[in-house]
């Protein structure tokens, strides 16, 4: 059987965090909580929805929107990415108590990986 890997999180790095998620804000009338840093958490509401986040990139990475899979084992993912011919944009890295890393896909997009500890 296969391994489960969800969906789990959505972001947008924006050219300007604050405007998008007021957009966001006022055109689907979501609920947002801002941190300290300018990252914009949207929760759903909904035990269907996804939760995610909006915020103002500081260059690491370019504007995108991404989805994140959450994997068990991330360095058997990374493999199997670059077996199939894809760059690593950035990562693995520890970020709280998950690792994160970013991949394209082959036609260009953006994919989040994230593994929980």
């Amino acid at each position: 059987m296969a391994k489960k890997m969800p969906v789990v999180y959505w972001e947008i790095n924006a050219v300007d965090g604050e405007s998008l998620s007021e957009f966001y804000e006022e055109v689907f009338e979501w609920e947002t909580e801002v941190s300290d840093t300018g990252f914009h958490s949207f929760k759903s509401g909904d035990p269907k929805g996804i939760n995610g986040g909006i915020f103002t990139g500081k260059g690491v990475l370019p504007t995108h929107r991404a989805l994140y899979i959450e994997v068990e084992d991330m360095n058997e993912i990374i493999k199997r990415v670059q077996d199939h011919g894809q760059e690593i944009l950035q990562g693995p890295f520890k970020s709280g108590n998950t690792i994160l890393a970013f991949f394209t896909d082959p036609e260009g997009h953006m994919i989040g990986l994230i593994q929980r500890e």
